[in-house]
């Protein structure tokens, strides 16, 4: 009993400290913040408002190569490949989303990448795999991490965290999304929450 009250006490401080390096890039980088924020047991619940952000569909690779060729695509997008041949400002984080059948990640994803707020009407990609993207307001469950980790290491965490949502009885949509702060591992995993689960 000591040994998991131990455990789970370095996981809250972990956690904690994770989310204050979070709060410092933000505060420093003008991230965009949620509207707000329930503290649970070793994640939070963030309510974003309505968000922009161009996307596209990467598969057949493994994850960190989908980033690579999906940030590049993004990238292009916001460097004059949209339909006004102009620059699209964008804004960190940039994310991926996917899902995780028998413990291991399947090779399709979603890269997307937020359009900063002052963009009223982001002009139209010219490459036909980017997409536009207007996401309502929405809440997340939210853990914070702040080291480097490898592919098998996402697999690890992102399961780690369903089962904790699960033994919660929370009900959420079976997505991840790991949205990417810096190239330092400084990231959020996070989960849609399905407010209204009987529809």
């Amino acid at each position: 009993m000591l040994r998991l009250f131990l455990t789970v006490s370095v996981l809250f401080w972990q956690q904690l400290a994770a989310q204050d390096e979070v709060e410092n890039f933000c505060y420093e980088n003008d991230c965009i913040e949620p509207a707000e924020v329930i503290v649970d047991k070793n994640y939070e619940e963030k309510k974003f408002l309505h968000l922009q952000a161009v996307q596209t569909v990467v598969t057949g690779m493994d994850m960190n190569r989908a980033i690579e060729t999906g940030l590049e695509r993004l990238f292009n997008y916001s460097h004059f490949s949209n339909a006004a041949g102009t620059i699209v400002p964008i804004s960190a984080p940039w994310t991926v989303s996917g899902y995780i059948e028998n413990g291991t990640m399947e090779q399709t994803f979603l890269i997307s990448v937020l359009i900063v707020a002052e963009v009223i009407s982001p002009p139209e990609p010219t490459d036909q795999t980017v997409q536009l993207r207007s996401q309502p307001s929405d809440w997340y469950y939210v853990r914070a991490f702040d080291k480097k980790v490898d592919e098998q290491q996402y697999e690890k965490l992102v399961t780690e965290f369903q089962q904790d949502l699960e033994q919660d009885n929370q009900h959420f949509d079976p997505r991840f999304i790991i949205a990417f702060l810096n190239t330092h591992g400084l990231m959020h995993i996070a989960f849609r929450k399905i407010v209204n689960p009987l529809g």
